[in-house]
Parts: C-alpha cells; sequence; structure tokens
C-alpha cells in the first residue's frame, strides 16, 4: 500500500512528497523544492530508506535541495531530458525570484527516464507520462493501480492550468497534457506541484 505525505517547502510553498510503499518502508522524493533539512528529519523520523528523487520538472522551486538530498542519501535523480536546460539555470534562477545566494549546485540527473517509462516501486508499478507544455520536460508519476498522479504544475486544484509565458514554455502542448490527464479514470487523486489535491472527476477545466 502506498502512503502519500505533503510537505510544503520553500518561499513559493510547493507540494514535496514523500511516497511510501508501506510493507518494505522504502520511499521516494517528489520535487524537493527546499528545505533539505526539514525532508531528511522527515524520512529519518519514519525509519525511511530513500531510493530515489523524481521531478515533475525542472524549476529551481521544485529541485532546489534536490543536490543535498542526492548526496545525503547517495540516491539517484530523475528527471526528464528535455528539462536538464533548466538546472543549468537553477541558481540564477532561484537567487532572482528568492533574492538570496544559493550555495547548492544543481543535481546530477540520472538517464534512467530515457530507457524506460515504467518503474517498479515494492508492490506498486508508476507510468512515467509525457506532460510538456509548462516546460519542454514536464512529466506526471502515474500510479494506475493505486490511482494515483503527480502532476507537477501542469494542472492544479480547481481548474488552474500551468503557466505557458515562458519563451520555453507551449501553450498548445500544455493544453493536449492537460487532455492526456482529464483521460485518466475519474477516481484518480491527483497530487499537484502547488495547493491542494483533488481527483480527475473534480478538475472542472
Amino acid at each position: 500500500m502506498l502512503r502519500v505525505q505533503i510537505l510544503i517547502v520553500g518561499q513559493l510553498q510547493t507540494n514535496c512528497y514523500i511516497l511510501t510503499e508501506g510493507k518494505f518502508g522504502k520511499a521516494f522524493i517528489i520535487d524537493p523544492g527546499d528545505d533539505a533539512s526539514y525532508i531528511a528529519d522527515t524520512i529519518a523520523s519514519k525509519k525511511l530508506t530513500p531510493v530515489g528523487i523524481l521531478a515533475t520538472h525542472g524549476h529551481f522551486d521544485h529541485v532546489l535541495s534536490a543536490f543535498e538530498l542526492q548526496h545525503m542519501f547517495s540516491i539517484p535523480f530523475y528527471i526528464h531530458a528535455k528539462d536538464e536546460f533548466l538546472l543549468l539555470g537553477m541558481q540564477k534562477s532561484a537567487e532572482y525570484y528568492l533574492k538570496i545566494p544559493i550555495v547548492d549546485p544543481p543535481p546530477i540527473p540520472s538517464k534512467e527516464f530515457q530507457k524506460n517509462m515504467f518503474f517498479e516501486f515494492g508492490l506498486s508499478e508508476f507510468e512515467i507520462l509525457e506532460t510538456p507544455g509548462h516546460t519542454p520536460g514536464g512529466v506526471c508519476f502515474y500510479f494506475q493501480k493505486d490511482h494515483l498522479c503527480f502532476t507537477g504544475d501542469t494542472v492544479f486544484a480547481g481548474g488552474a492550468i500551468g503557466d505557458w509565458r515562458h519563451s520555453y514554455s507551449d501553450k498548445q502542448a500544455l493544453l493536449s497534457s492537460v487532455q492526456k490527464i482529464l483521460s485518466l479514470p475519474k477516481e484518480t487523486i491527483l497530487y499537484p506541484g502547488h495547493g491542494e489535491q483533488t481527483t480527475v472527476a473534480d478538475l472542472h477545466i
């Protein structure tokens, strides 16, 4: 059975998710946007064994503490190859928006997303859904059997969708990605990058 814990991190109030496979105590860290010590302390307090870091996309508010956690736990960091360019500008972007110096470099990405679109996680399996638009390499993590989907900044509770005004964004691709999420089973719980969770049935766009 999967368990989801939400940690709201950073100035931009990003949802960092600790996804745990109950039987074995293994955990994925999804979108660690800041506050590495808070995330690590939460993992330690629950005696979890992190096995990887998953990024829905490359914006700094979703990956800012990934480098520290990656090295603290000696675990891989997964992001779509098309968003790796955003990691190169992570420090500069974070300093511009947060008005504070950023010391940690960007995380070092694994290449597994390019080799396989399905990952096993204990007794569960999840699929990497490519959902570009907000960023070129935006993805969702879809657990079909468990009726869960982590949607990053593609869709939000209440019907909002991701920002397409960046120079690298694509509004039409984003709208297609939204339709991909809307086509999932109605009972699927959606965990967005910011704000409250929702379901496909309750997502009125």
